[in-house]
């Protein structure tokens, strides 16, 4: 597993720089199904089948950019 650097925005419309873990294929493809789970403020969250993220920690949901 690869960390990455991308783009999410909350559901609030805010921009976050977060770090994502993906696989060995991203590199390739750029594709955002290849991410494993995102890391936002120490907590690692994996997606739902539409790519959104949603903490249990904050209640926040993340999108991809």
């Amino acid at each position: 597993m690869l960390k990455q650097s991308i783009s999410v925005k909350d559901q609030f419309g805010v921009k976050h720089s977060i770090q994502a873990t993906v696989d060995q294929h991203f590199a390739n493809t750029n594709s955002y199904s290849n991410v494993k789970h995102i890391t936002v403020d120490g907590e690692d969250i994996r997606p739902s089948f539409e790519m959104l993220f949603q903490s249990t920690l904050s209640g926040k949901i993340f999108k991809i950019l």
